[in-house]
């Protein structure tokens, strides 16, 4: 199917809002997306008509996505008023912070700590739970223990770490 101007047009109206929320996440300025909507229905209009458009809504999308990407590598984002180093600032990065990473190994030590300073039976039945993956009736029978008390000395183990985590957050 070969969209005529009435079907640009309808798809136009159709999907300019989702298109135009869509563009401004991927350049992060309003104005600029909206430019970039309306130079895609311009694209769009222009394009040779001899090649069938079986997916109207998926060419609109991307169409719009290939111009956003054209756009940032222009730099054009440098023009409205922003730099390189600005734009890179605002992306955020996925990996945690220095503080985070401390924050997170010291929880980390302070729970091994914690399992550490368990009464071996309580300890043994905690990391084979945990750790690998045990029932609490295989724990039970490597204990020879009945399955109720495998529960408490989970329950035990859990409630020893969780203040003890308390207790340093506190300080």
């Amino acid at each position: 199917m070969n969209p005529t101007w009435q079907d640009i047009e309808q798809l136009y109206h159709e999907h300019r809002h989702e298109l135009l929320r869509s563009l401004i996440r991927i350049v992060r300025c309003e104005q600029a997306a909206a430019d970039l909507v309306q130079e895609t229905y311009l694209r769009l209009v222009k394009r040779d008509q001899s090649c069938a458009v079986t997916h109207p809504r998926a060419l609109l999308f991307r169409t719009a996505t290939n111009l956003a990407i054209d756009y940032l590598r222009r730099g054009k984002f440098e023009q409205a008023g922003g730099h390189v180093s600005d734009f890179a600032s605002e992306t955020p990065s996925g990996a945690p912070s220095a503080e985070r990473v401390l924050f997170d190994k010291q929880r980390v030590r302070i729970f091994s700590n914690a399992i550490d300073s368990l009464t071996p039976r309580c300890r043994e039945a905690f990391l084979l739970h945990r750790v690998h993956g045990c029932s609490y009736r295989e724990i039970a029978d490597r204990l020879s223990v009945t399955e109720s008390a495998v529960e408490k000395l989970i329950m035990r183990a859990l409630l020893h770490c969780r203040n003890k985590l308390q207790q340093h957050d506190a300080e």
